[in-house]
């Protein structure tokens, strides 16, 4: 059975050398230690890992925080984050998307319980919502559960706590997030170009980056840095 790949992402030097060693005498295999959340990021963008433990401590403007609402929305891979305690309280996490918050000093067996726990949970997430056969989808908005045809719909929207799904002649406004509707729906038509926006891609009538022109409707999307790459990998381009 293969070992289970992991990306450690802390300021120091030496606590990340040492919870390397654990995680080996685990049975893990650390692919990668990195000082700072961007380079996590820039990392997970050409290699793949099954989990990353992050330290919650930066000392940049990019945060833990921001990092793994990032990780979790471009390349859906858990995120354990490591709280230490002084500088940071659970509080002030509430709205990031890690599976899992631990804290310091930790303990070995908790440790290698949670990370197998969340990789199998995150697993099971996803094959449970794998959408590929779906021609249709039921949301709850005006005190009804409305059916809706994949093929309807234009783009998605999302705004504060609520996300607004957007065909033809209508607009149905639903209590959700974007993960929710990303994973309720098939990769290959519909695709994320921004944080707030996802759009089905047989409705796109123009790109110029960094906008897509959205058909009938002529409705003007951006394209965030973040999302790019993805979206270019989804468009074939002749």
């Amino acid at each position: 059975m293969a070992k289970l790949k992991i990306l450690i992402v802390e300021e120091a030097t030496y606590v990340e050398v040492a919870l390397q060693n654990r995680l080996s005498a685990m049975g893990f295999d650390v692919v990668k230690m990195v000082a700072t959340p961007k380079l996590a990021i820039d990392y997970l963008e050409n290699n793949k890992v099954d989990i990353v433990l992050m330290d919650l401590f930066s000392s940049e403007k990019y945060t833990a925080n921001d990092a793994t609402n990032d990780i979790n929305i471009q390349f859906a891979i858990p995120v354990i984050l490591l709280n230490g305690g002084n500088k940071f309280n659970d509080f002030q996490v509430k709205a990031s998307q890690a599976k899992l918050i631990m804290h310091k000093p930790l303990n070995d067996n908790e440790l290698a319980f949670n990370i197998k726990a969340t990789i199998n949970n995150m697993n099971t997430t996803l094959r449970t919502l794998e959408p590929s056969t779906k021609k249709y989808i039921f949301v709850k908005a005006d005190y009804r559960l409305n059916k809706i045809r994949l093929d309807d719909i234009y783009y998605i929207e999302a705004s504060k706590d609520y996300v607004s799904i957007y065909t033809r002649n209508n607009a149905f406004t639903v209590h959700a997030t974007m993960k929710d509707i990303e994973l309720a729906l098939p990769s290959h038509q519909f695709v994320r170009t921004h944080r707030s926006f996802i759009v089905n891609i047989d409705k796109i009538f123009s790109i110029k980056y960094p906008e897509v022109l959205i058909e009938d409707k002529m409705k003007i999307i951006q394209i965030g840095g973040l999302y790019r790459k993805k979206f270019m990998q989804l468009i074939e381009v002749i």
